[in-house]
């Protein structure tokens, strides 16, 4: 800032008078910009929603998804926050006229019928039989082409797409500014202390049942170092069911931790890794809504909440 403003003044006759105030005015304006330059990169990254809001187009996609489905057929499953991007762009950010309605007419934009199946019961004379439409899941590229979007705003769209923004539904678990105790334990991702989807019981991003979440998410770009939390041995180490790439690390005492969706991997299995070594680079892979690091420890094959290990609850 100091020399931005030396390089403004060195424009101008070197005046004193004229100094004192070009510097009485171009400072406010410097230091303004300063600060409201980190709200422009949230604002830009982050749909401007709140909790309510952001719940409408959780349900609007739950309905949508569950129509879908039928006794022939599984169905789709629509990606709510891909429809919240979608409206944030289309509204520009105004989240004041959502609505259910608003929210449920464009989760049903990625959905289209493309056929029948049909379901019988019963034998002989008491059997019966009923036909039941059957979807395809339209990629988000197809809506955006179906909406007229322009290259920016699809970009716009995919800037909010991300980061993990199922953060918007669940509670952490934790409170604002809330940093981990480390010591005999490494936080999984250097600097990065914000926390999605806390352990125990959320809805599911997927489903939209009440569920039991082993872990904590720490969302973060992918390709963001994600480390070992303890000295140990990798026990695991490639794709995993749920969890995409995973490492699984053994730190004696019966205690294991898991690093999930990872991208890349830094290891391999049977190496010993240091307290705060590389292990992997964050992802999305697996079933996961978006990049983010699933980091789980378990004490004797039960999962436990991590953050009694950092000092939290």
């Amino acid at each position: 800032m100091h020399l931005a403003l030396k390089l403004l003044l060195a424009l101008v006759p070197k005046d004193k008078a004229i100094h004192i105030l070009l510097a009485g005015i171009l400072l406010p304006v410097f230091l303004i910009c300063v600060l409201f330059s980190g709200p422009v990169v949230v604002h830009e990254r982050v749909p401007m929603v709140s909790q309510e809001q952001a719940m409408l187009y959780f349900n609007a996609a739950k309905r949508v998804s569950n129509s879908t489905s039928s006794p022939c057929d599984k169905g789709v499953i629509v990606n709510w926050q891909q429809v919240i991007a979608i409206d944030a762009v289309l509204l520009n950010q105004d989240f004041s006229n959502a609505n259910e309605d608003r929210a449920y007419q464009l989760a049903r934009r990625f959905v289209e019928k493309i056929g029948e199946c049909t379901h019988c019961q019963g034998t002989g004379e008491k059997r019966t039989c009923s036909t039941y439409p059957v979807y395809r899941l339209k990629t988000i590229d197809e809506v955006m082409d179906e909406l007229g979007f322009s290259q920016e705003e699809k970009e716009r769209v995919m800037q909010f797409l991300a980061a993990d923004l199922s953060f918007l539904l669940n509670i952490s678990g934790v409170p604002p500014g809330w940093v981990p105790q480390t010591g005999p334990w490494a936080w999984p991702v250097p600097g990065n202390y914000s926390i999605s989807s806390g352990f125990g019981p959320r809805i599911d991003p997927f489903t939209g049942d009440v569920g039991k979440h082993d872990g904590i998410d720490i969302p973060d770009v992918i390709g963001t170092r994600a480390v070992a939390a303890r000295k140990g041995v990798v026990v695991h180490c490639s794709w995993s069911s749920g969890y995409g790439n995973l490492v699984e690390l053994d730190h004696g005492d019966g205690i294991h931790t898991l690093y999930g969706h990872l991208s890349a991997y830094s290891v391999i299995k049977g190496q010993v890794v240091e307290m705060g070594q590389e292990i992997g680079r964050i992802g999305s892979s697996g079933k996961s809504t978006g990049p983010h690091l699933h980091f789980e420890v378990r004490v004797n094959g039960v999962p436990v909440n991590p953050l009694t290990f950092y000092g939290g609850s």
